[in-house]
């Protein structure tokens, strides 16, 4: 493996934390824009939005930089300069690493999101059986919580074809 190919998945790691990131924002946003007139002021509920469009826009970028550009900013930064070794020899394929860090990633969100998950559903019910039915208690923190589940196991799921799509397909021109 040369220094640009470890880079080059060092790069796609970090740009998986990166999509991590939107996983976990993009269903608050749709949230926040499908009850924008709930929320206390319009004003309040405009920067919440801005907000979150920000850190969507922003991951967005650098999920498109470090997994599909990751060639592009090896060349700008220079990381792949200065190494004493054309080859590093290691016993684990790009594949394997990039699966790994699905797997890992994955694990993070599930390890966060199903104990917040139960501590939200059972802050409804508690609420709704305190209240007698006098107040109608926010559900929408379970829902978001669970969508942030359910994306937690499709990318556990799905991470054989993520990590097809992240990888450049063999040219089939170069086998003789």
């Amino acid at each position: 493996m040369t220094p640009r190919n470890l880079f080059n998945i060092i790069l796609k790691l970090f740009g998986l934390f990166f999509l991590k990131e939107i996983v976990l924002v993009l269903p608050q946003l749709v949230y926040l824009s499908l009850s924008f007139t709930d929320v206390g002021s319009k004003l309040e509920g405009l920067y919440m939005l801005i907000e979150y469009l920000a850190i969507l826009i922003v991951c967005t970028i650098f999920v498109i930089l470090l997994i599909f550009k990751s060639n592009f900013v090896i060349d700008k930064l220079r990381l792949d300069k200065g190494f004493d070794q054309e080859e590093f020899s290691f016993n684990i394929s790009a594949p394997e690493i990039l699966t790994l860090g699905l797997i890992v990633i994955s694990g993070i969100i599930l390890i966060t999101e199903i104990p917040n998950f139960c501590r939200q559903v059972y802050s409804y019910f508690q609420e709704k059986r305190l209240t007698n039915g006098m107040t109608h208690p926010q559900i929408s923190y379970s829902i978001i919580s669970g969508v942030k589940i359910v994306l937690g196991f499709l990318l556990i799921g799905e991470r054989k074809r993520i990590v097809a799509f992240m990888l450049p397909k063999p040219n089939a021109d170069s086998n003789p």
